[in-house]
């Protein structure tokens, strides 16, 4: 029964139906919800009202918070998490911090990968895909700050 809820669990994760049923901002409350219950962290989540975006753009998101909140679980030692999603004219804007430990930065984001920071890598990769931009702000005994950017124009009268 275990390894079947495991199983189920890691599904959930791989391609969760709440992004899909109830789009980005259910989604990403449900993220730090999960986060919470896995590690008592307290998750603060300020969402605007976003615009229609395509199914990849809201899954290239939702996989950064993903991606992000795990390593506040893994690697922060953080008690609080704030999440935000901004919504301007011309983009729109993620922010994911934490109060943990932060990290040396390298000069680039390039080199994350050959520091072993393959999840940050990662999350740069898949915003390149969808037009946008990632930013790592970091301070050893300061946090964490991951700021996503996507830009909207690329999203004008579409619909999901």
């Amino acid at each position: 029964q275990q390894t079947y809820q495991n199983v189920k669990r890691y599904a959930q994760a791989l391609r969760p139906s709440i992004l899909d049923d109830l789009g980005l901002a259910t989604a990403i409350k449900w993220l730090a919800e999960q986060l919470h219950n896995l590690s008592g962290i307290e998750v603060q989540v300020k969402i605007d009202t976003a615009p229609p975006l395509p199914p990849e753009t809201q899954l290239v998101l939702f996989r950064i918070v993903q991606e992000s909140l795990n390593n506040v679980q893994r690697h922060s030692g953080a008690s609080e998490a704030n999440i935000t999603l901004e919504c301007q004219r011309d983009e729109i804007r993620v922010t994911i911090s934490d109060n943990g430990k932060g990290f040396k930065l390298p000069r680039q984001l390039s080199e994350f990968a050959s520091q072993g920071k393959l999840g940050l890598t990662g999350m740069a990769e898949r915003v390149q895909l969808v037009g946008g931009k990632l930013e790592v702000h970091s301070q050893e005994g300061r946090g964490t700050t991951i700021v996503v950017r996507v830009p909207t124009r690329l999203y004008a009268g579409t619909s999901t």
